[in-house]
């Protein structure tokens, strides 16, 4: 009778036990691999600037390798996202066509609540496909080189950016034509008549 009390008694506390370490692995995951909020200025004739701000700067686990990365199709930038809840930002244009800017974020998490995006992320293979990858490449960088890099896996952002373009003659005048990215003065003051962009 004493012994299977107390077999009982080590029994229930082993569950106990168990089930509080699982617990702690639970919070431990969802605080950790802190994502990152992250807002655009789309603006037409000025910069346009995306900026990223650690999720939870007083969280207990912050990660220190997460990078916003910017691609606008002629170069592309990143800078280190800080933990002490300041903002990484990254300005790209004005441009003088319509342009598609992309961003995300790299390193911090691969997790469903993170950034980036991962294509295939919950799919039944995804964790086997994913290491193979970064066997076949020799490592795993969280920064990538741009839209054109060949990760299968990274679904990026998109941001649409007007073009900067003249609305009268006289922002055509004086060399303003250059600044709208015009061969010459005609070709900006024809726009403005036309509405037609022959840049």
């Amino acid at each position: 009778m004493t012994y299977t009390l107390k077999s009982s008694i080590f029994t229930i506390f082993a569950i106990v036990l168990a089930a509080a370490l699982v617990l702690a692995s639970i919070s431990y995951a969802l605080a950790g691999h802190n994502g990152a909020v992250v807002t655009t200025d789309v603006n037409v004739c000025v910069p346009t600037t995306i900026s990223a701000t650690i999720a939870d700067p007083a969280g207990t686990h912050k990660v220190a390798n997460m990078f916003l990365t910017v691609d606008d199709g002629s170069s592309v930038q990143s800078e280190n996202i800080p933990t002490d809840g300041t903002s990484a930002e990254i300005s790209v244009g004005p441009f003088n066509a319509d342009t598609t800017v992309f961003w995300n974020v790299f390193g911090g998490g691969e997790r469903s609540y993170d950034q980036p995006l991962w294509n295939g992320f919950g799919g039944a293979t995804f964790s086997a496909d994913i290491s193979a990858y970064a066997a076949s490449v020799g490592s795993f960088a969280w920064v990538i080189g741009g839209v054109d890099d060949p990760n299968p896996f990274v679904n990026w952002n998109e941001v649409q950016v007007p073009a900067c373009a003249p609305e009268t003659k006289d922002e055509c005048k004086n060399g303003g034509w250059a600044d709208f990215g015009f061969k010459n003065q005609g070709q900006c003051i024809r726009f403005v008549n036309t509405d037609q962009d022959s840049r």
